[in-house]
């Protein structure tokens, strides 16, 4: 008979304490520089959350120093072709201050000696539902990037061809938006162009309303109206004789007057969320 004694072995696996390594590397060429840019979640190899951690860029000339820029998940780094007659490579390794990651997959680009121009005159304006973007550039075929703040993730939010303007309207109330465009080839993109940046507000007046009219249902007297069009109307302002009837605005497309008298005028304004005020909508009864 065989005895033994002693603590159970824990069934969770060990805990560790090594980076896991970055996978999807991808590499891309803006004009006369190389876009090195990678997604992370800063785990450990056991699925644990990482403190704090940074990113060691190679080429297969060795280690560079880059800075690396971020955007919530998304890291990237630059690098200048300086001849554009050989092939590059780039791998990456993380480093969380105790281990090193196993490096990620090789990834080689040969760079295009013919890249588009740089596109100037990037302007931005603001309109009701929408950001425009407006620029000048003789190429037809364009990248179009975007984030929350001047810090522009390298992963492109649109691309269109023939047009010199982009209409945004995936857009907040209140939140900023920064755009820079490429130009490209259909192989290669040029260098970006300037960043624009504009806090979209809503400062646009809602529709008015419509059809208002008094109608008598014993002895109230009911003011009645065609609601507002637009989409973010919170409520109606009333005004008898220039004067408010009420503090805040009332929801719904109608109001009693418990002291109506012949003569009196109303006006009946829609108000959206922002707190624009539509044009007034007239009501003069006889």
């Amino acid at each position: 008979m065989i005895l033994s004694c002693g603590l159970k072995s824990s069934p969770l696996p060990p805990l560790s304490d090594r980076p896991t390594p970055v996978y999807g590397l991808n590499v891309k060429q803006q004009g006369d520089r190389f876009v090195i840019y990678w997604r992370y979640d800063g785990v450990y190899e056991d699925g644990r959350k990482m403190g704090k951690f940074h990113f060691d860029v190679f080429t297969l000339d060795g280690k560079i120093n880059r800075k690396v820029e971020r955007y919530g998940k998304i890291y990237w780094t630059y690098y200048r072709i300086k001849s554009f007659d050989r092939e590059y490579c780039f791998k990456i390794r993380v480093f969380n201050g105790k281990k090193y990651s196993k490096f990620s997959r090789y990834v080689c680009k040969y760079p295009e000696k013919i890249f588009p121009d740089r596109i100037y005159d990037l302007k931005i304006q603001m309109k009701e539902g929408s950001l425009t973007l407006t620029w000048f550039s003789e190429e037809n075929r364009f990248k179009i990037y975007r984030s929350n703040s001047e810090i522009i993730p390298p992963v492109e939010y649109a691309e269109l061809k023939n047009k010199n303007s982009f209409t945004d309207t995936k857009l907040i109330y209140g939140k900023k938006y920064c755009y820079y465009v490429t130009a490209y080839n259909g192989k290669v993109e040029g260098n970006p162009s300037e960043t624009v940046c504009m806090l979209y507000r809503d400062i646009f007046p809602p529709d008015p309303p419509k059809n208002p009219e008094i109608i008598k249902k014993g002895e109230d007297y009911i003011i009645i109206w065609t609601e507002s069009s637009s989409k973010d109307v919170a409520g109606y302002l009333i005004y008898k004789n220039g004067k408010p009837l009420l503090k805040t605005p009332v929801k719904t497309y109608f109001f009693i007057d418990k002291s109506f008298k012949k003569g009196d005028k109303y006006e009946i304004i829609a108000v959206d969320k922002a707190g624009n005020r539509s044009k007034p909508v007239y009501l003069i009864t006889e």
